[in-house]
């Protein structure tokens, strides 16, 4: 075989993407609070964006500090103007000195820090220690706690010091406050606690200590025949569990707190869908006029023309993307709107089914465009908020006769919980009951899709139920 190099030409075609494609994909995808980020950064690296809310750059002073930074120094300044301008750069106005330090002082004595279960124990640990290698065992006991507040007694071999000393500590750090922290599990935890806040109530430490499953159970009935008590005794006694907590260290956890804030908010007016976006609060941008006529000013120099001209396109770019998200957004949501109008009507329980790939037909876009804009996104409507991408719902076959359409999961767990909700209390519907009463109404389930959705709906199983009403009867006498 003959190798050697050649030289030819090949045409071919492939798609490039472009950073203002690139751009407007992950801007859709992104929340307003997001958007707002997005664009806080972009003032920061492009210098060519404003936001709209903006003084008009016919303000003398702007005009003045905006010349100084392009370096146009040709500017001419009146004495007034000159004491102005040096006032501006050292980032006081005349006559508010005063004022900005009572606003700083104001803010930093409003900062706090929230206390952490570690240093909270940490602080009694120091107060109780007698010396500073007994601190040092606190100090790693306390600092392996989870954020429960529990503790792995196999670390106990882990720690270089007297074996029963330790454990002494461990048993100290477990009276600490919150009390229970450094216990091995829930059940220890409750345990310590009922000794501590019940110390008299042996009974109540001998169902904890033996009978915890039966607890977990709401086994009423073989804890009383396990430890010969009356039943209304055993469930008394559980009552007081209520007062104790199962995860000590909970109260102080470090978690960052996420809060939503609705991109759009829907409302059904007189029959209509109403779309509205809540973005307000979120900065508009514009191209500087001044940066615009720079522009014409500066084609004399090559780097900065074309300085200026890339920074002004990369804007141009920006905002187009984000006209193009808001018109997009919207037009999804109100289809998604019009599709599930049941909803804003009637409440959760009457979700139409629903997948992007209807949508997508709906308004003309690509499949991925409906998830992107699902993708983050929250909605107020008249029932609260809720995730764009709830209201994309799955479907359960409906083999019945009667019903020509399938039925959405939402519209089986809102019947699911109508039936439970009209049962009688004595005897609660088992899965097989509610899939009869189910089959009455024209949807076939099996007894394991009516025991999924009964757990997503945080509904406990028959027996439980009837135990739960039993109790509740019980403390209305």
């Amino acid at each position: 075989m003959k190798t050697g190099l050649n030289i030819g030409l090949k045409q071919s075609q492939k798609l490039i993407m472009t950073h203002s494609l690139r751009q407007s994909i992950e801007i859709l995808q992104l929340s307003n609070i997001e958007l707002a980020e997005m664009i806080s950064r972009e003032f920061l690296e492009n210098p060519v964006l404003e936001e709209e809310s903006a003084v008009s750059n016919e303000n003398p002073l702007e005009e003045g500090v905006n010349r100084t930074l392009s370096g146009d120094e040709d500017y001419s300044h009146t004495p007034g103007d000159k004491h102005l301008l040096h006032d501006y750069d050292e980032g006081v106005l005349p006559g508010s000195r005063d004022a900005d330090d009572k606003h700083r002082h104001f803010i930093e004595n409003a900062i706090t820090v929230k206390e952490s279960l570690v240093d909270h124990l940490l602080w009694q640990a120091k107060m109780t220690a007698s010396d500073l290698m007994e601190y040092a065992v606190y100090e790693e006991i306390i600092t392996s706690l989870s954020d429960e507040g529990f503790f792995n007694p196999e670390l106990i071999k882990t720690i270089n010091f007297d074996a029963e000393k330790v454990k002494s500590i461990l048993a100290t750090i477990q009276q600490f406050d919150p009390v229970g922290c450094a216990a091995s599990g829930v059940r220890d935890t409750l345990l310590i606690q009922a000794r501590y806040f019940f110390p008299e109530d042996a009974i109540l430490h001998q169902m904890i200590e033996l009978y915890f499953d039966d607890i977990e159970k709401l086994d009423y009935t073989a804890i009383s025949r396990k430890m010969d008590i009356p039943q209304a005794q055993a469930i008394e006694k559980s009552r007081l569990l209520q007062n104790l907590n199962p995860f000590p260290g909970s109260g102080f956890s470090t978690s960052e707190v996420k809060y939503i804030v609705p991109d759009v908010e829907v409302r059904l007016f007189e029959g209509e869908v109403i779309v509205a976006h809540n973005d307000d609060w979120v900065p508009g941008i514009r191209i500087s006029a001044y940066y615009e006529r720079l522009l014409q000013q500066k084609k004399s120099d090559s780097e900065q023309y074309n300085y200026l001209s890339e920074k002004i396109s990369t804007a141009r770019s920006l905002i187009k993307n984000i006209s193009t998200r808001r018109e997009t957004i919207y037009r999804v949501v109100k289809s998604i709107m019009l599709y599930q109008k049941e909803f804003l009507e009637k409440g959760p329980g009457n979700l139409r089914y629903l997948t992007h790939h209807d949508i997508a037909d709906e308004v003309g876009v690509h499949e991925s465009t409906v998830s992107r804009v699902a993708s983050n996104k929250a909605v107020q409507t008249p029932w609260g908020v809720f995730e764009l991408k709830y209201f994309f719902v799955s479907k359960l076959k409906n083999q019945s006769e009667t019903e020509e359409e399938d039925q959405s999961s939402d519209r089986v767990k809102g019947m699911i919980q109508l039936i439970i909700g009209s049962e009688n209390p004595d005897k609660p519907y088992s899965d097989e009951d509610i899939v009869s009463h189910l089959k009455k109404r024209g949807v076939n389930a099996a007894r394991r899709t009516v025991a999924k959705y009964r757990d997503l709906l945080n509904i406990p199983s028959s027996s439980k139920r009837k135990k739960i009403n039993m109790m509740n009867q019980q403390e209305s006498l």
